[in-house]
């Protein structure tokens, strides 16, 4: 009996001592070069494989999104925003060309109100105070180019796991005014959200420019635009 308990001691106390040892080769793994090369053996691109790849493929594929813009900045007179959509042609998944249309929907700010209400009451005395001239923008349409240097995936709740890419982007196209139309460029960045093979969604802020002309005169229109939108992959 006393042989069988010792036994035991013996046991215990060689397995408390292995599984030190291996604490200590597990938390001193990065700085144990013998070890590397021995899992690397195992599979030398296994590590590489599963930092580089993406969940969703997006090589040769179409994304369809409706998209919502809110702008700020340009005419200090207006207030505007937009609903629209977009076509991405993903050639692989770094680098996509893209095709964007907004229909306009503007309203005086309240500079704009005030400025308005101010001349109208003075008007209403005989008093001429010229009107209040502004070029709000109609539509937009725009190519552009995105480039996704940067991703990772998102745990919802253990439940899903969706794909996210950064993203910088850059266009061009012409926007239509209330007096005619104007080149338009844009730049900017943004946060693209897989979450699923078929199923996408998109946050963006951008610069975005172009020309209106009051009084006769060309005027520099510099705007943000902040967008989301949903969509789809083909």
């Amino acid at each position: 009996m006393k042989s069988l308990i010792l036994s035991l001691m013996l046991m215990t106390l060689a397995s408390q001592s292995w599984a030190g040892s291996l604490s200590d080769d597990v938390n001193s793994l990065g700085g144990n070069k013998a070890l590397m090369k021995k899992v690397k053996a195992i599979d030398p691109n296994n590590r590489v494989r599963v930092v580089q790849n993406r969940s969703v493929d997006r090589r040769l594929r179409l994304e369809m999104d409706f998209n919502y813009g809110a702008y700020n900045g340009g005419d200090p007179y207006l207030k505007s925003d937009s609903i629209g959509g977009q076509l991405e042609f993903h050639i692989n998944p770094s680098i996509s060309i893209g095709a964007r249309y907004a229909s306009m929907s503007n309203e005086l700010s309240a500079e704009g109100k005030r400025v308005f209400d101010q001349a109208s009451s003075l008007r209403a005395q005989g008093i001429n105070t010229g009107s209040v001239e502004v070029d709000p923008a109609e539509e937009t349409i725009l190519g552009t180019l995105s480039y996704y240097p940067l991703y990772g995936k998102l745990n919802f709740f253990n439940r899903s796991i969706a794909q996210f890419d950064f993203y910088v982007i850059g266009g061009a196209g012409t926007t239509k005014l209330k007096s005619g139309s104007s080149p338009t460029y844009t730049a900017g960045g943004g946060l693209g959200v897989w979450m699923s093979q078929h199923i996408s969604g998109r946050l963006e802020a951008r610069w975005q420019g172009h020309q209106d002309q009051v009084g006769g005169t060309d005027r520099d229109i510099n705007q943000s635009v902040l967008t989301a939108s949903f969509g789809f992959l083909l």
